[in-house]
């Protein structure tokens, strides 16, 4: 057996935890068993040090592509002192001199000189490794793409990582051939790794009917695949790829002790929080399976042992979440197991958690199995390529993904008699991160801050903000765990000014938006429906406990399943354990990105009378209080969208009430801000699913990169090694497999064309619906239907740079009402072209390091920056502040920028919306592959659409996808969990670990002891629980009824009863409106409640210490009389072990039966991280 692998040590104090600048926890080997899983990671001070000073000069820079085509970029426009220069956003930016931040090294810098591998050589190159072949039989190949070593990049010096040096370089090869190009990673796979400008001010016009949204679908929650079984002719067929197959074969031996990886000084319950708060922060139920858990296991487990899996489950998140910066191993993961039964079950989860992209994602550093599996001659080894299209967040979040997946499966590959195989990224800009771009000025302030020493001056040309780290956002491991980058809080607080400079009051803009969203939650209710899945829970209790299920039962999942659908009148098998159906309203906006918050309830509820009097509203004379709007024909209207409909809504509310000029700017304000979440006009988007995301949201402060958003794609590009990245090679043609049974080859606009055996498309979606890629064979019906459903819009920015701050710096965001075509016109059609423009005001001085404003042109205003001049747009937006802040405001700022996505080549647009006829599994069908083509991109993310964590996310998820193709489903051993009263497994399994036989008689030992003393003095006195503390609990149990009342007064009929989430939200809100006078009985009940507590804490202090006296006496006592087993007792088995004795009785005929191939994986395999 193998030596065993090395534990993470583990500071029970949580002393001594180092953090990379302040930005997350231990990056050392140990897991802290004390920080918070919930907070994850701290705030840091200042950046993460990202390459090493003492190897400054060792740069990696890009080679120059040989192409003459020209990027049609985003145009911007630069203004400093009196001239106005016009710039493409491709251009790069020179790196500074001191590099300390991963984010500073500027990727298109990035020099790329040839490293030939073995693999390189023409002798030894595979037959399948990739050939990039020249556009013509010239003399002159294009250049080849691989790199000569790698460069120094590791984190601060100040905080190592604890990992081993990486290996020399591996020498040269002969050169490869003049006829050939290979394209060859950065690193060999079994290295360990260290820890344009233009003279016109007008940019070229968009064509407005290539670019209309026809957005997409409803989607399943990230925990809630949608069944897509449908035999509509055109439908995209679906995937057979199994989560799981069952493998009859020697178990898996693990040189690891049980409840290793759960550190013995920290309390169970304690223990168990951490489990929990790892599972939420990893988007997964932590008390329940999420469904590919259940297709997995309902065939293995029983519903009482499902408690046991979601520990070790959870366990191992903990491990992961605790220091994203080490990856977890599969011994630690299944030291989570508490008894060496479940161990198989524990390795099972880790497959599933490492496969889909739950742990040991991003910029970490990932170890090579120590004792690499038997190889077979270099010169005989196949190599497959994976080709990723795109540098975007999903290209590079797939590339890492991939290269990470590749090594930890590695011994796989090779006994497949196959390399790792090599991930090549293919990019058409000059840089990485597609729509994260965060443009440097040049502009630079006179003295500069000290936490912004080192640091980039840019504005974000696109991805902007964070909306939030918590509940499982995954740039929250990337940006604070593992590259330590700092990040300013937006302040919520904004004041919007009218169009005459003014303050609009703040009561009155409550007001406004309250009917805003009661038009929402009206229309919500022709929304799609999202499909509801498998609802299998654990024993709350027990989880929450950190204890597993001591409950034995032989009837698996699927066995209990079917003997219910086999009674009668039962449901059938599909339709057992199911989760409710909820329903998301929408009850708030948010202003800094416009999407929409919602909570369970029943859409439209309540009478519109009614509800406008609650909203604070007051009923015009002669209006009955059963007064209600006209909405289910205007949703039956041909070519309905959400737009339609809402602007026939908002003039039904004037019949209510008093609507006035302002409040109509006020409500078109609102408007502006949900087309700028969706970057189109929203008569351009569906109303039954233009809230497909709902219920998806992160939660905690929304944040931005200081320094700029693009330091985590480039972080991503570099570390922990680098991507094998070529830049400048736009693609121009995808040949693939639709049967996966050809291989690949993606052709470049020089030219290049480079053989694949899987393709990863991250091509932006406006890129897609222009055509600018040709595809061989062409996409299938059901994809290009897909494609053309989903919308795809435009959102602008122009940005302004000054001097100095003339706003009010405190706040980070402002807004501006627009004045109609008309003016004072109370007619929607008049505010749609001028809403959007200039409507939102964003203060980035403290993430961009210089006073700066950003202004957002939306809607209609995104598409009309495209055809505007550059002055013009300067010029109003000056005209915009001055109305604000008068003659403060200087008559032209020092730089600025304007955006035009819409133009950019390589985008096409700003990012996908739900168009008017999308269908509710259009996201899906964009990301389901095609043969050996996947996808990936913001367009491929239902649950998260439009947004960057979910362009990472369809990352991950392709990766997957692709792993899956090349290696199988998870293998699953048989039985998965040994059984205890079967014999024969319990002594096959008792040879697995020799060292257990003690443990489990001490632990047998211990039981038995504990049985006795209770027998004799019962159980220890049960600690008091603690009393709510919190008055409003008290409150709402009190005026339940009354809430209830209040709901069905005015309710709408056909809406039932309120549910339980309505009596809660309207409790809570009687309790805003309580005075304190009436809130005080229920403040003195949590007083006297308090009071009694302290009385029960101080008896039962008293009655526990009596009982620990008599439960020593009585424990001397028991171990005089029955001795504990001993270390000597175990060595003489051990001894009668080696002799070949197993016992002095006849044996079982299945017993001793030696597993030759079982012992020869014991010798040879030191299990890290294989699968």
């Amino acid at each position: 057996m193998g030596p065993p692998s090395r534990p993470r040590s583990r500071d029970s104090s949580g002393a001594g935890k180092r953090s990379v600048r302040g930005s997350s926890p231990n990056i050392d080997s140990r897991r802290s068993n004390r920080i918070s899983a919930s907070s994850s990671f701290a705030k840091p001070s200042s950046p993460a040090g990202g390459i090493s000073s003492s190897t400054p000069d060792r740069r990696v820079q890009v080679k120059e592509s040989s192409s003459s085509s020209e990027d049609i970029a985003a145009e911007i426009v630069v203004w400093t002192g009196d001239s106005m220069d016009v710039d493409g956003p491709e251009s790069p930016t020179p790196a500074p001199p001191e590099i300390s931040n991963p984010a500073d090294v500027a990727v298109e810098d990035i020099k790329m000189e040839p490293i030939l591998s073995p693999s390189s050589s023409p002798l030894s190159q595979p037959a399948s490794s990739p050939s990039i072949q020249p556009p013509s039989p010239s003399i002159e190949p294009p250049p080849s793409l691989d790199l000569e070593g790698s460069p120094a990049i590791q984190f601060d010096p100040a905080t190592p990582l604890p990992h081993d040096p990486p290996p020399p370089t591996p020498p040269l090869s002969p050169p490869v051939p003049a006829t050939e190009v290979d394209i060859s990673p950065f690193v060999e796979n079994d290295i360990a790794p260290k820890a344009e400008d233009s003279s016109s001010s007008i940019s070229a016009v968009s064509e407005h009917s290539d670019l209309s949204p026809a957005l997409s679908s409803v989607s399943s929650k990230a925990t809630t695949p949608v069944d897509n079984e449908s035999s509509k002719e055109g439908m995209a067929p679906p995937v057979a790829q199994p989560t799981s197959q069952v493998k009859d074969k020697p178990r898996r031996r693990y040189d690891v002790r049980p409840k290793v990886s759960i550190p013995p000084d920290l309390p169970l319950y304690e223990y168990a929080t951490q489990c929990i708060s790892g599972a939420e922060a990893s988007r997964l139920n932590p008390y329940a399976l999420h469904p590919e858990e259940y297709t997995m296991l309902r065939d293995h487990i029983s519903h009482t042992q499902v408690t046991t899996y979601l520990n070790i489950r959870n366990g191992i998140l903990r491990l992961w979440v605790r220091n994203p910066q080490i990856a977890v191993t599969r011994d630690e993961a299944v030291g989570c197991a508490k008894d060496s039964r479940w161990f198989d079950v524990a390795s099972l989860s880790f497959d599933w958690l490492v496969r889909r992209g739950y742990i040991n994602f991003g910029c970490v550093e990932i170890r090579s199995s120590r004792k690499p599996a038997a190889e077979n001659s270099p010169g005989q080894r196949k190599q497959k390529t994976i080709v990723v299209i795109g540098a975007g967040m999903s290209g590079l979040g797939c590339a890492r993904q991939l290269e990470g997946l590749f090594k930890q499966y590695s011994r796989r590959f090779r006994e497949m008699g196959e390399e790792p195989p090599r991930v090549v990224v293919l990019e058409g800009r000059s840089r990485v991160g597609g729509r994260v771009y965060s443009r440097a000025f040049t502009t630079r302030p006179k003295h500069v801050s000290p936490h912004f020493e080192g640091r980039r001056y840019t504005a974000e040309m696109g991805g902007m903000i964070i909306t939030g780290f918590d509940r499982g956002n995954p740039i929250n491991i990337l940006l604070r765990g593992q590259l330590g980058l700092d990040y300013h809080k937006l302040n919520p607080d904004m004041t919007i000014y009218d169009s005459n400079g003014k303050a609009v009051d703040f009561e009155r803009d409550q007001m406004v938006e309250k009917l805003y969203n009661d038009c929402l939650e009206r229309v919500s209710e022709y929304k799609f429906q999202q499909p509801t899945s498998k609802l299998i829970e654990g024993n709350r209790d027990l989880i929450d406990e950190g204890r597993d299920s001591s409950a034995e039962t032989h009837k698996t999942i699927r066995q209990a399943e079917e003997a219910a659908a086999a009674q009668p009148y039962a449901a059938p098998v599909s339709e057992q354990n199911m989760a409710p159906q909820v329903h998301l309203v929408p009850v708030s906006s948010d202003r800094a990105t416009g999407k929409v918050h919602t909570e369970p309830g029943t859409p439209g509820a309540q009478k519109a009378a009614h509800r406008v009097k609650d909203i604070g509203w007051t009923l015009k004379h002669g209006v009955s209080d059963d007064a209600d709007l006209e909405i289910d024909s205007l949703t039956q209207e041909p070519n309905a969208t959400l737009g339609s409909v809402i602007d026939k809504i908002i003039p039904q509310y004037r019949d209510l009430v008093d609507f006035t000029a302002q409040d109509f700017r006020l409500m078109n304000w609102h408007v502006a801000n949900l087309e700028y979440s969706n970057a189109t006009n929203y008569n351009q988007m569906s109303l039954r699913g233009w809230d497909i995301d709902a219920g998806n949201e992160w939660e905690g402060a929304h944040t931005m990169v200081v320094g700029g958003y693009q330091s985590v794609p480039r972080g991503l590009a570099m570390l922990p090694t680098p991507l094998n990245l070529k830049q400048k090679s736009p693609v121009q043609k995808i040949t693939y497999s639709p049967d996966s049974t050809g291989r690949a080859t993606v052709e470049c606009e020089d030219g290049v064309r480079v053989e694949a055996d899987y393709v990863v498309n991250t091509i932006p979606l406006g890129v897609l619906k222009h055509g600018n890629v040709q595809f061989d064979p062409p996409l299938p019906s059901w994809k290009a239907d897909a494609i053309s459903r989903l919308g795809f819009g435009v959102l602008n920015k122009v940005i302004l740079v000054y001097k100095e701050a003339f706003w009010n710096e405190n706040r980070d965001i402002f807004g501006v009402l627009r004045m109609p075509s008309s003016r004072h016109s109370l007619e929607q059609k008049d505010y749609s072209s001028q809403r959007g423009r200039f409507f939102q005001w964003f203060n980035i001085s403290e993430p961009s390091g210089l006073p700066v404003l950003l202004a957002l042109m939306a809607g209609d205003a995104g598409y009309d920056t495209e055809q505007s001049c550059n002055d013009d747009l300067v010029a109003e937006a000056t005209e915009v502040l001055r109305s604000i802040y008068g003659s403060k405001v200087p008559k032209q700022p020092v730089e600025a920028v304007v955006t035009r996505w819409a133009s950019d080549k390589f985008a096409r647009g700003s990012y996908s919306s739900a168009g008017p006829t999308m269908e509710a599994d259009d996201y899906d069908t964009m990301a389901r592959p095609i043969g050996n083509l996947y996808f990936a991109g913001e367009h491929t993310s239902g649950t998260h659409p439009a947004t960057v964590h979910g362009a990472y996310l369809s990352g991950l998820r392709a990766a997957s996808e692709v792993l899956d193709a090349m290696l199988g489903p998870i293998e699953i051993p048989t039985p998965l969990i040994i059984p205890k009263d079967h014999s024969s497994l319990k002594r096959k399994a008792s040879g697995v670990n020799h060292r257990d036989s003690l443990e489990a008689r001490l632990r047998q030992y211990e039981i038995d002891m504990w049985d006795h003393i209770v027998s004799l003095i019962d159980r220890r006195p049960a600690m008091p629980t603690k009393p709510a503390s919190n008055a409003y609990i008290f409150f709402s149990k009190s005026n339940y009824d009354n809430a209830r009342k209040k709901l069905e007064e005015g309710r709408r009929p056909g809406k039932g009863k309120p549910s339980a989430n309505e009596v809660r939200v309207m409790s809570a809100k009687m309790w805003k409106e309580t005075s304190e006078e009436e809130k005080r009985p229920f403040v003195e009940m949590v007083e006297e409640q308090k009071r009694g507590y302290t009385e029960k804490m101080e008896q039962w202090k008293k009655l526990a210490e009596e009982w620990d006296e008599k439960a020593t006496e009585l424990r001397l006592k028991y171990e005089k009389e029955h001795p504990a087993p001993n270390a000597s007792e175990e060595e003489g088995n051990k001894r009668r072990r080696a002799a070949g004795v197993e016992s002095y009785a006849e044996p079982d005929e299945d017993e001793g039966i030696v597993d030759e191939e079982a012992e020869e994986e014991e010798e040879e395999e030191d299990v890290v991280m294989e699968g």
